[in-house]
This record gives C-alpha cells, sequence and structure tokens, in this order.
C-alpha cells in the first residue's frame, strides 16, 4: 500500500511541475480574487475591499516556490 502512495504522490509532483500544472491554479486563483474584488465593488463595500490584498501573498508564496524549482 505503500508503493501506491509514492507513486500517486509522484504522479501528482510530475503534473505539477508542467507549465499547465502550474499555471491553472494560479489562474484559477486569480478569476477567483478578481471576482471577490468585482462583489466587494457591486455591494458597494469599499471599506472591506482591502481585504483582497491579503489573498496576494498567498499568490506571491505559491509563484515563488515553483520558481525556485523550476529555476
Amino acid at each position: 500500500m505503500a508503493i501506491k502512495a509514492t507513486t500517486l504522490r509522484e504522479d501528482h509532483v510530475s503534473k505539477r511541475e508542467t507549465p499547465l500544472g502550474r499555471w491553472f491554479p494560479v489562474t484559477f486563483y486569480a478569476v477567483n480574487l478578481a471576482l471577490w474584488i468585482a462583489t466587494g465593488i457591486r455591494a458597494e463595500a469599499w471599506d472591506l475591499l482591502w481585504l483582497a490584498v491579503l489573498a496576494l501573498p498567498v499568490l506571491g508564496l505559491y509563484l515563488w516556490q515553483t520558481t525556485r524549482r523550476h529555476g
């Protein structure tokens, strides 16, 4: 059973190292963040829009971590 778990993990990591595997999560996260901001604007929650900035370090950390593996 442990051999199968290792194989599944390696398969997941190898998919993440492809360009699509790296950029699909970034695109999905960016679209989600844009929708948060659009919803905040539509709801006229001007004083809460700054909270969307708190999600940017997570995206930056992901990009930095995946760049470090490729570089």
